[in-house]
């Protein structure tokens, strides 16, 4: 595969926050998080756990509950408001106050007609979401504190709120409470607070609280069933599907997630058949090495999700017998899903090795070290020069950035909030001096047409162009002229939730990938689509032209990658041949591939990574056989050759001259802000 001398970046300062909330839509199939800087990410569980979109959170904007309806999201916050979240533009698409201040908890009936929000005040507040509406529909009367955690029961016309002390039975209808579930004390002076509430089908109530109980009520009567206790002073999230509750444990030594089925236990009265039931607890892990914040049952799986940032799914596979006979054992797995962004934050302008950085609330661009030394393979070359950062440019009033990019030779830079692009002239005088000197200057937009706001941009090589996909998915060209930019051509729209851009080397085709898995091309210079490509059954992960524009590579969320030969309109040669020649091991693999390119000096050879791992692809080379993923790292005459140096890889590009960049957040670095993780009790310490 010959040498490569690499600049290793690790100045890239981005760090991982928190999970607060999540929740998950079975139709779509799709979970929604939100994080502690109130920013919303949506993951595709069909797509093997693929991150679609990472919507920003705005500051001092906190979303305590997340809801689906069917395939629209609401989230709820301290500031009082109930939110519905456009999954297209990527930013709030209606607004409604509560009237009864901070929100708490958010819950649906299971029409999808109403919403119902536990306040501050200790109101429950119903809001109306009928005809694709969100208004302001009724409270109910209002209880001596807050409310903290809410359910509705399926039969539509009883919601159970938990809060300080008491769990309540409301009537839906009148608005009045018909039960009052007093919730005992281990101190008289220290108040017990619900955490998490659900109301079962059968008007079983289930609730968490701080004193580390979960408890089973019987919410027709008012009366305790079962009170379960694991560790003291512990509190609770309490998540349910059918006949499993799952619970997981926060501010306690042992992180860990619960579970409990209902299950038959004995015959009462054999000629009626009756059955006593009882809840057995089934399952409990430890994954988590901070508290665990949110619980999702998502198909035959947990999904847990807190404070080290990282999404757990464990699966229960049930190993059995037979005849009524409780289930003794369980088959479990378990992975773990980083929290590192699956969309690529860096843009590496080539020409001249210098790198755009995106920040929530800023970007910055950074002129890269340089040598004079050479070395042996695996040497750390001293610098002549470190890196330098030339420029750290804010955002207009604090908004957040969708995306940004620079020009090849970096003259041009550009980023996009959800309102607007704003671009800029750099002006770099001795680039490599210890002090380069650096201007910038705004390009104004024309007066005719100002471009939209954007998800994706790219500039062409003549930098003459900006392509944009705009908040509302259409692919948008842009003229930089004299000094201003304007709107030159937006393509019919062909899809929606667009979110991979590509432009040709020659800046003749644009390409663009959605999340309905398709893929199409279009012509820059007629300003026509040119053609797609047949669809597949995943989402496209990262795509590229190649040198000379004739071909697109596709990586997908099945870790298959795809060359597809655009005059011909039709998979290249090579693809026919090998798309089903992946072995196993490469097709397991849990991290999604986030860009792929061609070697600028060997289109036959492909450079493709992903948070895990970098890899070479030789289309010269034969496929391996059926081999395991250690042996498949260690063969070197077959088409895949694999690195395993960098852990946590953001970003791997080709420079000039078998130069390559890896941009890579070493771990201690990125969880350093977390706080210490709480020590776990070993036998015998």
């Amino acid at each position: 595969m010959g040498e490569f001398r690499v600049h290793h970046v690790r100045f890239f300062e981005w760090t991982p926050k928190s999970i607060q909330c999540m929740s998950y839509s079975s139709p779509n199939q799709k979970l929604a998080l939100s994080r502690c800087d109130g920013s919303i990410e949506l993951w595709s569980v069909r797509d093997g756990w693929y991150q679609e979109e990472v919507i920003p959170g705005v500051e001092d904007q906190s979303i305590e509950d997340l809801v689906w309806q069917g395939t629209r999201l609401f989230s709820a916050g301290l500031d009082g408001h109930i939110r519905e979240v456009d999954l297209v533009r990527l930013n709030i698409k209606k607004s409604c106050p509560s009237n009864a201040g901070p929100v708490w908890c958010l819950t649906s009936n299971s029409a999808g007609t109403r919403l119902a929000a536990g306040t501050e005040d200790g109101c429950v507040v119903l809001l109306d979401t009928e005809y694709n509406a969100l208004e302001y529909l009724s409270r109910f009367d209002s209880q001596e504190s807050r409310i903290l955690c809410i359910s509705w029961h399926s039969g539509e016309d009883v919601i159970v709120t938990g809060g300080i002390d008491n769990i309540r039975v409301w009537s839906v209808s009148s608005g009045k409470a018909m039960q009052r579930l007093t919730v005992a004390r281990t101190d008289k002076n220290k108040e017990t607070v619900i955490w998490s509430v659900i109301c079962l089908s059968d008007m079983t109530i289930v609730s968490g609280d701080s004193r580390g109980k979960t408890s089973f009520w019987n919410g027709k009567q008012g009366t305790l069933i079962k009170l379960a206790t694991i560790s003291p002073k512990i509190s609770f999230i309490v998540n349910s599907n059918m006949d499993y509750i799952h619970i997981s444990r926060r501010h306690t030594l042992r992180q860990l997630v619960s579970s409990y089925r209902l299950e038959f236990v004995s015959l009462t009265i054999a000629a009626l058949g009756n059955l006593l039931r009882d809840w057995i607890g089934t399952l409990v892990h430890n994954q988590h090495t901070h508290d665990v914040r949110a619980v999702q049952i998502i198909n035959k799986s947990i999904v847990t999700g807190g404070v080290d940032t990282n999404l757990i799914q464990f699966s229960l596979t049930a190993v059995g017998s037979e005849g009524g006979h409780r289930q003794k054992s369980h088959e479990n797995k378990w992975k773990r899903i980083s929290a590192v962004p699956q969309k690529s934050l860096v843009k590496v302008a080539r020409d001249v090795n210098i790198i755009l950085l995106q920040y929530t609330y800023h970007i910055e661009v950074w002129r890269l070290g340089f040598t004079d030394k050479t070395g042996a393979n695996g040497d750390i070359l001293t610098l002549r020069s470190n890196p330098i950062k030339l420029i750290q440019l804010k955002t207009k009033g604090g908004a957040p950035v969708f995306c940004c990019g620079i020009s090849h030779d970096a003259t041009l830079m550009a980023y996009s909030d959800c309102e607007t692009v704003r671009l800029y002239n750099i002006n770099l005088e001795n680039l490599k001096s210890i002090q380069p000197s650096v201007s910038m200057k705004r390009i104004l937009q024309a007066d005719d047409i100002p471009p939209d706001g954007a998800h994706c941009l790219c500039f062409t090589s003549d930098k003459t162009r900006l392509v944009t996909v705009t908040s509302s998915s259409c692919v948008q060209i842009c003229s930089i002229q004299h000094g201003k930019v304007s709107v030159e051509h937006t393509f019919p729209e062909l899809s929606d939730n667009i979110h991979l851009l590509d432009v040709s080397r020659d800046d003749t085709l644009t390409a663009v990938a959605d999340h309905d898995c398709n893929v199409h091309v279009y012509s820059l210079e007629s300003l026509q689509h040119v053609c797609s490509v047949p669809r597949q059954n995943h989402q496209v992960s990262a795509l590229s032209f190649s040198p000379d524009s004739k071909m697109l590579v596709m990586a997908y969320t099945n870790q298959k990658i795809f060359e597809f030969d655009i005059s011909q309109t039709e998979f290249s040669d090579w693809s026919k041949r090998h798309s089903q020649s992946f072995m196993k091991a490469w097709l397991r693999r849990k991290s999604k591939i986030s860009k792929i390119s061609y070697n600028p000096s060997n289109d036959t050879q492909l450079f493709l990574h992903d948070e895990q791992l970098f890899c070479i692809l030789d289309k010269t080379q034969k496929f391996p056989g059926v081999k395991s993923f250690e042996e498949l790292k260690l063969e070197k005459t077959t088409a895949f050759h694999i690195c395993m140096k960098y852990k946590f890889l953001f970003h791997l590009e080709v420079l000039q001259d078998n130069w390559l960049i890896a941009v890579e957040r070493p771990q201690l670095d990125m969880y350093s802000s977390l706080p210490e993780a709480l020590k776990r009790k070993k036998f015998g310490t």
